[in-house]
């Protein structure tokens, strides 16, 4: 594998030339269904089946669209409260897509996701074994395959109906309700309510399936509207990346097996992007600014069914050959607007939807069906009947079945699993060339960004699945050198540089976790983990949550602090509080080199996204580190000092300072207890509470501003779990509450000392 490439060997050439950004084919498909089925592209049984996948969406959103107006007689009487983004109009790109993949190849999609939700899971139904049936329908009883699909076809319907509905039996237990429906089971990887949310989670998808091998394509629905987001944007950039297919780059150029997959209704939420709200006529377009063969983009009348189901066949193929990522922009049209209390004739004519409406596609494809002659007028209707009817009967049955308990509010907020053992599969990592070497003192002390390094190295050897991305990591071995000499012993395939691209860095790493890898990726400043707030806060930390703990989200997100390095107010902020108020994430700060090595290691092995925080300033700090192996448990606080008169709850850099005022503190006869909680998410309360009621006395103390610190929350548990125990106020001793400045002198004043621990603690006495 070529590893050794990190020293360009560029040349300037200014020849006068013109880039050829080539053309992308629209509207080509000019097939029939007689034409495909004589082809043997579709048999005549296939083509009755997508039909009742079209008729099963419309019959759903129609029911949306009648239960907030109390006119779908099933289910008098209930209260829909749910999402209301209807797809109407849209279910041939739906059906057509889900019906050209392979049942075990992933999607995900949209806040209008529901159409896609139902035609991936009928089609992966459809594709399913007799025993994969049997085991997704264990309570049918039944042997034939007919009568197991047709049940599991009601099942699948029921489970999409109760989580819209927010009921217990809901495919997510209804904890994501319609708009984060999911059925992974099924490879729908989740809808999302974030606009473009959900393309670097099916770009990190498209990942893993590169990484093992697995042949699995994975199709990302997304609006027209999504294509104006920046990590979509950063999405396309990073899944055409050369190093995917550069032979200079892998001894396995494959590109990435992904088909974005444009649903251009034309509107984003009232804006059109063609005309108004982007300078390109057609989405497609943009796929030349990421690849120099168009990232095979192409336009495809969405009305049709064949030709969606054509392209994607094609796009599917492509991908499976390493060709990979692939665009298609689907022309199509929602009937209603953003969702059912859009008033759109104030932003689109009648006369316009009228104009769409003549190309309804299960119409179109209704004639297609009856002029090939599959199917007749009588059986048309009596499908569309059943349809109807096995609608009705499960959405009945979900609006007065079970709601979820209260009691159980915050269940699935965490997982309590972590790898204990590795399969065999991935054990043992194979290495392409040399470990780099830990340098250790005659007393076995090695620094904290070593200690760091030593874990990575014997998680990436204990688990093939462990893999690393971010800004520069790879030859250059990051900003601060902690991966150096990583890509030399493990290669490209398992630690490689990303663009500066932190939104798509972390999202990504979401998708590759929900897949099967075990993601650490770097962010090289906290400050950074700003751009990437929504792919933390809102992907990988709610995740397990919305999708009734049907998938863990096992990843890492290494976040270093330049506070003290007099780097100024975007590369200083020390911002664990702000992620330490994300439900659904742990953060831990560990201050030393034994803890650090720890703490990695259990992070990596832990099942929850762990956002694992670093000071640059601790980096070439020396502690005792054993060789051997040692975890150290997520949400266990240490006393590092043991002391009966005052405690001092620290984290992080602190800790040193908290150290030293505990020594300033004994030469006055003053005995501090020093305790590193070392997690924030978990947190250790006993063990802090058990120091407090020992001292009656306690300081607080951070790198963290005072506004919003965390120090605040302890403070607070403390005066409300101990107050009985206390003999004075709790006290926080923080940094400033302004901007970290780049002056040393200012710098200096900005952040706490031990200085100013000490002068808190003799306030108390």
């Amino acid at each position: 594998m070529a590893t050794n490439n990190y020293i360009s060997t560029r040349k300037p050439g200014f020849k006068p030339q013109k880039y050829d950004l080539g053309k992308i084919p629209a509207y080509q498909y000019k097939g029939t269904l007689k034409d495909e089925i004589a082809a043997g592209n579709i048999t005549a049984a296939q083509a009755v089946d997508v039909l009742e996948d079209m008729l099963t969406i419309r019959e759903f959103e129609e029911m949306i669209v009648k239960l907030r107006t109390g006119a779908y007689d099933a289910c008098k009487g209930y209260e829909y409260r749910g999402p209301t983004h209807v797809s109407i109009g849209q279910e041939a790109t739906a059906v057509g897509c889900c019906a050209a993949m392979a049942y075990d190849d992933q999607i995900t999609s949209t806040h209008r996701g529901h159409g896609d939700s139902l035609a991936k899971g009928c089609a992966a139904i459809r594709g399913m074994s007799v025993e994969e049936l049997k085991a997704r329908v264990p309570e049918c009883g039944a042997t034939r395959r007919k009568e197991l699909i047709e049940a599991a076809l009601e099942k699948h319907v029921y489970r999409a109906i109760a989580e819209l509905f927010g009921k217990e039996d809901g495919y997510c237990k209804g904890r994501g309700g319609g708009m984060h429906i999911a059925d992974f089971k099924a490879g729908h990887l989740g809808a999302n309510a974030i606009v473009g949310g959900g393309v670097p989670i099916a770009t990190g998808a498209a990942m893993s399936s590169r990484y093992f091998q697995d042949n699995k394509v994975t199709c990302c629905f997304a609006g027209d509207g999504a294509y104006a987001n920046g990590v979509v944007l950063e999405a396309l950039n990073w899944a055409a990346m050369g190093q995917f297919t550069d032979p200079a780059y892998t001894d396995r150029p494959f590109g990435l097996p992904i088909v974005y997959a444009i649903i251009n209704n034309h509107y984003g939420f009232t804006g059109r992007v063609d005309g108004e709200v982007a300078g390109v006529a057609t989405v497609a377009r943009r796929a030349a600014g990421f690849a120099d063969n168009n990232m095979h983009a192409e336009v495809v009348n969405g009305m049709d069914l064949l030709a969606c189901l054509d392209a994607m066949r094609r796009a599917a193929d492509l991908c499976r050959k390493g060709q990979g990522p692939v665009m298609l922009e689907f022309d199509t049209y929602r009937n209603y607007g953003h969702s059912l209390g859009d008033p759109r004739f104030e932003y689109r004519t009648k006369e316009e939807e009228a104009a769409w409406k003549e190309l309804d596609p299960i119409a179109t494809f209704e004639r297609q069906l009856l002029d090939a002659k599959v199917v007749t007028p009588r059986k048309i209707e009596a499908l569309k009947a059943k349809v109807a009817d096995r609608n009705a009967r499960m959405a009945a049955q979900a609006a007065w079945s079970q709601d979820p308990d209260p009691a159980d509010v915050i269940r699935y907020m965490y997982t309590d699993t972590r790898v204990e053992t590795v399969p065999e599969s991935f054990a043992n990592a194979p290495t392409v060339g040399d470990l780099p070497v830990i340098k250790r003192t005659e007393d076995s002390q090695i620094t904290y960004k070593d200690a760091i390094k030593e874990a990575m190295i014997e998680e990436m050897l204990r688990d093939r699945r462990v893999v690393q991305w971010g800004e520069d990591i790879a030859e250059y071995g990051g900003a601060f050198k902690v991966t150096k000499g990583l890509i030399e012993a493990f290669g490209r395939e398992r630690i490689f540089n990303a663009p500066i691209s932190e939104a798509c860095i972390c999202g990504t790493a979401v998708g590759a976790a929900m897949t099967g890898l075990r993601p650490v990726v770097e962010l090289m400043y906290m400050d950074f983990c700003l751009m990437a707030s929504d792919q933390i806060s809102n992907q990988a930390a709610k995740w397990h949550y919305m999708s009734g703990a049907s998938i863990e989200v096992p990843l890492v997100y290494r976040a270093s602090v330049g506070g003290g390095k007099g780097y100024g107010g975007q590369h200083s902020q020390t911002l664990e509080s702000v992620f330490a108020h994300i439900p659904g994430l742990y953060v831990v700060y560990p201050a030393t080199p034994y803890d650090a090595k720890g703490m990695l290691k259990s992070a990596i092995r832990d099942n929850n996204p762990v956002l694992f925080v670093e000071s640059q300033i601790m980096y070439n700090y020396k502690d005792v580190v054993p060789k051997e192996e040692y975890l150290i448990p997520l949400g266990k606080a240490d006393v590092k000092r043991a002391g009966d008169a005052v405690s001092i709850v620290t984290w992080g850099p602190m800790l040193y300072e908290a150290l030293k005022a505990a020594d300033q503190l004994a030469a006055d006869g003053i005995s501090a207890e020093v305790v590193d909680i070392r997690s924030l998410v978990p947190l250790d309360m006993e063990t802090i509470l058990a120091s407090v009621r020992k001292t009656g006395r306690c300081v607080v103390t951070s790198h963290c501003v005072g506004i919003g610190s965390f120090t605040g929350e302890i403070a607070s548990r403390i005066m409300a779990e101990a107050f009985d125990s206390l003999d004075a106020p709790v006290l926080r001793v923080g940094a400033k509450d302004g901007i970290a400045p780049q002056a040393y002198s200012l710098e200096d004043a900005f952040l706490p000392h031990d200085r100013d621990i000490v002068a808190a603690v003799k306030t108390l006495l």
